[in-house]
């Protein structure tokens, strides 16, 4: 009997939160307004010297209101790409750019990576995603990458 509970209300949870993802809907920070400037995305390809071999895609979003001669703060987002997107789930770049507009947000420079990939050898191979290594590795080696390659390129 207890079982049968459990399963049902198993069923009934799983049943609300896909119910609850689909009724999700975006708020107005999330779209693109015609009055708002837009900051621009830069894709990149970085190969690193502390995880040696890997292969890595990054994007760097620079707002429109972003002036050389002042600070700006600087978010990292980890798993970059899926962020940066104009129509995917997060819509990043868009809601950074209504976010300053409005002066709810200091202007921000955005830095989106992915993980690094080791190179296949050869055609019939895939590459060998760096990921767990970077991201669920102990010790500093990720936050080195991130203060001694990244960083400094983006700050170029």
């Amino acid at each position: 009997m207890s079982r049968s509970r459990g399963l049902l209300a198993s069923l009934l949870i799983a049943a609300f939160v896909l119910t609850a993802a689909e009724d999700y809907a975006l708020g107005p920070d999330s779209e693109r307004h015609a009055d708002v400037p837009k900051g621009a995305v830069t894709k990149y390809s970085w190969t690193s010297k502390i995880y040696p071999g890997t292969v890595r895609d990054y994007w760097v979003y620079v707002p429109a209101q972003y002036k050389p001669d002042k600070a700006a703060c600087v978010m990292i987002f980890q798993d970059g790409g899926g962020y940066i997107a104009e129509d995917g789930s997060w819509r990043v770049p868009v809601v950074f750019d209504n976010l300053i507009h409005k002066h709810e947000m200091p202007v921000t420079i955005g830095i989106f990576i992915n993980p690094g990939v080791l190179p296949a050898h050869s055609a019939e191979q895939q590459g060998r995603y760096n990921r767990s290594f970077e991201y669920d590795g102990l010790g500093d080696r990720y936050a080195r990458f991130l203060i001694e390659e990244i960083l400094p390129e983006v700050a170029k």
